[in-house]
């Protein structure tokens, strides 16, 4: 209704505060379902692994649904492990064909580059970062345990080499035994509050068996605390066995763990897949969280992708 010199509804002032109010409630709900997407969205891991066919793969991995997504063609080389390094790249390390070199991964399209060797060739074994530094296994001198090695980020070169209380590896990982049987070991390495974490353990399996059983337990599974400044160690608990890698996300410590299904004669190598399970640092239990996607084979090192 109007009266002469009177409109009854709002004024501009009052329709242009209005219109304010609407467009910060606007913004508030949008805010809010952003906040709630970001809460509920599942954190993604890089990893490197190999397929089924024992191609180097990178890519990320889901960890609620356990699915792969590749990013690039593939590595040049099978890699051990993953670290952010300060220039925004990923720091790894190669085993197979280029032995034993710090190498660097471009997140973003999976290339990799060589740094240069260790020095350690097919004795190096896993990588890990503590505040800033790089640090290196190998797979000791029997009867020596497990020597750590602080690593030049410049040029590879590891240097300094500390004696750990992690056990050495009896056999040759890879080889066969005289009566059939298969070498196997499993290593995972993690820097975390200044420490280093790692899990090891040595077996033998016989590949004539579907699946391959594991009929010698050469060092059983433990999980460890390491200093990396003396090398000193001490035994945490019992662990499971075939973990991977291990590494930790939004707060939470998981581990890879592998499962050996079949075994490719052609290539000599074992087949199989990876679990992702939770690891407790304080117990050494874990838990099963998802199944990866089997066409995406073993997996030797996982990073949470930076949000």
């Amino acid at each position: 209704m109007k009266s002469r010199g009177m409109w009854w509804g709002p004024t501009t002032a009052q329709f242009r505060s209005l219109a304010r109010m609407f467009q910060l409630s606007l913004t508030a709900s949008l805010m809010c379902a952003l906040f709630a997407t970001s809460a509920n969205a599942a954190p993604l891991v890089y990893v490197v692994a190999t397929d089924q066919q024992f191609n180097p793969q990178f890519g990320t991995i889901d960890l609620v649904t356990g699915k792969f997504q590749a990013i690039g063609n593939g590595t040049s080389d099978l890699l051990s492990n993953l670290v952010w390094w300060k220039d925004g790249s990923l720091r790894t390390l190669t085993t197979f064909p280029t032995l034993g070199s710090l190498a660097k991964i471009d997140p973003a399209t999976g290339s990799e580059n060589v740094i240069g060797p260790t020095g350690l060739g097919f004795n190096a074994f896993d990588l890990a970062e503590v505040r800033g530094k790089l640090y290196l296994t190998d797979f000791g001198n029997n009867p020596l345990p497990q020597n750590l090695y602080s690593v030049d980020q410049a040029t590879g070169v590891a240097r300094l080499p500390m004696s750990t209380g992690v056990p050495f590896d009896p056999n040759i990982p890879l080889t066969f035994n005289s009566d059939g049987t298969f070498n196997l070991c499993d290593e995972g390495l993690l820097g975390i509050a200044g420490k280093l974490y790692a899990t090891f353990d040595s077996f033998a399996i016989d590949p004539t068996q579907t699946p391959p059983t594991r009929v010698r337990e050469d060092v059983r599974p433990r999980l460890y605390e390491i200093d990396p400044f003396t090398g000193a160690t001490s035994v945490i608990a019992k662990t499971d066995w075939s973990l991977t890698a291990i590494f930790e996300a939004e707060g939470k410590v998981y581990a890879f763990r592998g499962v050996v299904d079949g075994f490719n004669w052609s290539v000599g190598l074992p087949i199989g897949h990876s679990e992702l399970v939770r690891l407790d640092l304080k117990t050494g239990r874990t838990n099963k969280v998802a199944d990866i996607d089997p066409s995406l084979g073993l997996i030797f090192g996982a990073v949470p992708v930076r949000r």
